[in-house]
């Protein structure tokens, strides 16, 4: 994959050449303030700006300020899950040490650029486990002063990237809908079993229908139908009139018992496969049954340990197959399961939920650095009991958002395995921008 004979002709030039790099500053905790600019941190690379981001209101050289479409790259961290390209689409901030602001350099496209640190993943990943040391690994200039890569002309880049950037343009798109889809689900959550809004919007007088609803729902038959769901008053413990004060565990079970023999192959997913933003895990991969949490699809996963739980990784399991339903994974996880009537998102949602989140950190013990939450905390979380037609309302509506959130995952999965099996042999001259069509075919077969 990096023999040089590959490059066909084209003009061999170090990684370092192609750019300018600059490393980012070693803030300490004097700099940081409850407001300002985020300091752009490896965390923030993967979950955007979260509550926990520190901010700055001090002011940097400009060549650490990093902006909306900025390109950086994480040169230190788990070899396989911090060192990679990203795009910043995030708001303006301050760049931290160990991320290099990449800028191409004369004659070099921005987006080839882009394209080459990609294709080079695979080998900076082993450069850094050749380093590691205690968990982390790191790329350093003179690594990149050592890879050789060919580098056409302008024209040709530009070819090469029209070729490519439409797989990365369609992911982005469908991350994008789901973070959307997500949002509106979210929305819905809190509105109706936190906030009682249209049990409050009936008290405040409001008799449209739609509005009731907070517009969720443009059809007047519609929204009538689920407004009349919902009383128009609230009892003595401050709950919507026939709801019932319950915990968590009357609409969920928690870690549930699922038959899989010791030894058998199964799907497994370990810690790393969970996102920190989005619903969509890794795939699992194959491994023989030890001792682990198991799970079906349907069932939300949450980190317990820390710092997993503080950086907030979750998923809701959509990947098992007919011929493997049941899945296990790290015994660090807490497995969500709608009970029978509850809506199969709501775990999921209330996995994301900022209040259960604190609760589940408050929940924590342990000796520092190894802290868990505990599941039977999690299990007696207050919650409001909403009457069946109420939920089984918001399944109508939820339930096809996460439908929908499903297939543009299982779409960005397709993407990115024709992207990955183009990327290698585009950037290294063995396969032409005429020929990447019948290439693009092969994979999609």
């Amino acid at each position: 994959m990096y023999d040089r004979r590959d490059f066909a002709g084209w003009r061999e030039r170090s990684v370092y050449e192609l750019a300018r790099w600059k490393n980012g500053l070693a803030f300490k905790n004097i700099d940081f303030s409850p407001s300002g600019r985020p300091v752009i941190k490896i965390a923030e690379l993967k979950a955007g700006i979260t509550p926990q981001t520190a901010r700055t209101s001090a002011t940097y050289d400009q060549s650490v300020f990093v902006r909306a479409g900025d390109m950086l790259f994480s040169w230190s961290g788990n070899p396989d899950t911090s060192i990679d390209v990203f795009r910043w689409r995030g708001e303006d901030g301050w760049l931290n040490q160990h991320i290099f602001k990449v800028t191409p350099d004369e004659g070099i496209d921005e987006e080839f650029l882009f394209f080459v640190l990609r294709w080079l993943k695979p080998r900076f990943a082993e450069i850094a486990r050749n380093k590691q040391t205690t968990g982390l690994g790191h790329v350093t200039l003179q690594d990149l002063k050592r890879m050789v890569v060919g580098v056409p002309e302008l024209d040709e880049q530009r070819r090469i990237t029209s070729i490519v950037s439409p797989y990365e343009d369609k992911i982005e798109l469908n991350r994008r809908m789901n973070e959307t889809l997500e949002a509106m689900a979210q929305a819905i959550f809190r509105d109706w079993f936190v906030d009682f809004g249209p049990v409050r919007r009936k008290l405040a007088g409001e008799t449209d229908p739609v509005a009731i609803m907070g517009g969720l729902s443009a059809d007047p038959a519609r929204a009538a139908e689920v407004a009349g769901l919902f009383p128009a008053t609230l009892g003595e413990e401050g709950l919507p009139e026939g709801w019932t004060a319950g915990a968590a565990g009357a609409l969920i079970e928690f870690n549930p018992r699922e038959p899989l023999r010791k030894g058998a192959a199964a799907p497994y997913s370990d810690m790393s496969s969970l996102p920190t933003v989005g619903s969509n895990a890794d795939l699992p991969i194959m491994r023989d049954f030890g001792s682990g949490m198991r799970f079906r699809n349907g069932d939300a996963l949450l980190a317990r340990i820390t710092p997993c739980l503080e950086n907030g990784k979750a998923a809701f399991v959509d990947f098992l197959t007919e011929e493997f339903p049941v899945g296990w994974g790290s015994t660090e996880f807490i497995v969500h399961r709608a009970r029978p009537g509850t809506p199969r998102a709501l775990p999921y949602l209330l996995c994301r939920n900022d209040d259960y989140r604190s609760h589940a950190i408050q929940s924590m013990t342990g000796t520092s650095g190894r802290q868990r939450a505990q599941a039977e905390s999690l299990e007696a979380w207050p919650m409001a009991i909403p009457t069946g037609p109420v939920l089984d309302a918001f399944s109508a509506f939820v339930d096809a958002f996460f439908d929908r959130i499903s297939a543009n995952g299982r779409e960005n999965r397709t993407l990115a395995e024709t992207r990955d099996y183009l990327l290698p042999r585009l950037m290294s001259g063995q396969v032409r921008v005429g020929e990447s069509a019948k290439f693009a075919s092969e994979v999609a077969a």
